[in-house]
């Protein structure tokens, strides 16, 4: 391996003992984390490479700054003439460092750089988020969007100053929603209002602006259940499905991980957070914790779930003391798997299936299951309580998708005769 050559280099005893011992760590942390040999040796060859150039600066391992990292991926890797070879990728050699970095951080060095200073917008978005997630109770996914659409708000109004929403009038509101919303479509625009009026409420709340200035935000033009949502045919599901190699292990997980999105219409972010514990084989039942709607949930598994779990459980998931259901099969192997990676393994599944232009996310999965169950007889009640909606409403545009059982119903186009 690579480790043996890195020791007999001349150089090698030119860096500290210090640096010595946590390339070690560093070395010992990518094997079990399950990194390929090749690659260990690509990040060792970078982190020794950056302690070399430490210890040529008369830098010690307790005075390192992350300043040091940007100057040496910037400056030095553009005209190394350091006699050691080995990888000079900017990737690669930054992929290592940050390996290296963490230990850096683990073992209490590292200092941090001198702090910037805060703009008042960047405050402003802070406070704001904590109003949505400690008095709303806004998911991560929904708070992200509004503070986007509130900080660039701010921009347009408070470019260099300090943010004071009592400078603002009725009319700087109605002609930036004009400006802005020239260039959405009508559902961006809706997502533009609310979360003006969600930021208007919470200055409300501080008596920062008038007391009314919420209703200075018109409604976006939206018509309810003007729109099918998107869903995929019985042939469509068995074409996504078909694409995963349950050979190996990340097909196992994948296609688990599939089962649960289409069979019971859960969220990507709920499918994350899945843990051994939250799994009651005895009655079948599989529990989502923290939901959307800040409670706990029961659900009962199907048959198909559960066979796919079981079969990933025995032959794909890593052993690990990890507790989450669905890990990660590449290097750092043992992790959970993040609601990023469920959405990226959906669109490549599609790719691969020919259905890129039709799946675009987990979300048409979610409507989808939510189809198949009305159309197998389920009640508008039943499909609430499975994707765990508090308000019928938001279920009912489902029932527009059965269009057989809609065509029994629909009254026949007056004629002439008719009329």
């Amino acid at each position: 391996m690579y480790a043996n050559t890195i020791k007999e280099l001349p150089v090698y005893q030119q860096i500290p003992v210090p640096f010595q011992v946590t390339l070690e760590e560093l070395v010992a942390k990518l094997h079990s984390c399950g990194y390929a040999d090749q690659t260990i040796s690509f990040y060792e060859q970078a982190a020794f490479h950056f302690s070399f150039w430490l210890t040529k600066r008369g830098v010690s391992l307790s005075r390192v700054k992350e300043d040091h990292l940007a100057d040496f991926l910037s400056r030095h890797l553009l005209r190394c003439q350091c006699p050691l070879g080995g990888v000079r990728q900017k990737n690669t050699v930054q992929a290592a460092l940050g390996h290296f970095t963490a230990i850096l951080k683990e073992a209490g060095y590292l200092t941090r750089p001198q702090t910037r200073r805060v703009s008042s917008i960047d405050l402003e978005i802070q406070h704001f988020d904590d109003y949505l997630l400690h008095t709303v109770g806004l998911q991560e996914s929904t708070r992200l969007y509004r503070r986007r659409y509130v900080r660039e708000f701010l921009q347009e109004f408070f470019p260099t100053s300090d943010v004071d929403p009592l400078r603002l009038l009725p009319e700087n509101v109605i002609t930036y929603l004009s400006k802005r919303g020239s260039g959405l479509i009508p559902a961006s625009m809706k997502v533009l209002a609310s979360s003006l009026r969600s930021y208007f409420r919470f200055l409300q709340l501080q008596s920062r602006c008038e007391k009314d200035f919420v209703l200075v935000v018109p409604p976006a033009a939206s018509w309810q259940l003007a729109s099918l949502p998107a869903v995929l045919t019985d042939q469509e599901i068995e074409r996504l499905l078909s694409v995963f190699d349950r050979e190996t292990a990340a097909g196992r997980r994948d296609y688990a991980i599939t089962r649960c999105l289409v069979d019971l219409g859960l969220r990507a972010q709920e499918v994350a957070r899945l843990r051994l514990d939250d799994l009651d084989w005895r009655r079948g039942i599989l529990r989502i914790v923290a939901t959307k709607s800040r409670r706990d949930d029961e659900l009962p598994f199907t048959e198909a779930i559960g066979a796919a779990i079981v079969a990933y459980l025995r032959h794909g998931r890593p052993p690990t003391t990890a507790r989450e259901v669905f890990l990660r099969v590449r290097p750092p192997v043992g992790q959970c798997v993040t609601r990023r990676t469920i959405c990226d393994l959906i669109l490549r599944a599609a790719v691969r299936a020919g259905m890129e232009s039709t799946i675009t996310g987990t979300r048409i999965l979610r409507h989808t299951a939510a189809t198949r169950m009305l159309r197998h007889g389920a009640s508008i009640k039943e499909i609430a309580d499975i994707l765990r909606h508090r308000c019928l409403d938001t279920t009912v545009i489902y029932t527009k998708v059965d269009l057989a059982r809609l065509v029994t119903v629909a009254l026949p186009w007056p004629t002439e005769e008719s009329r």
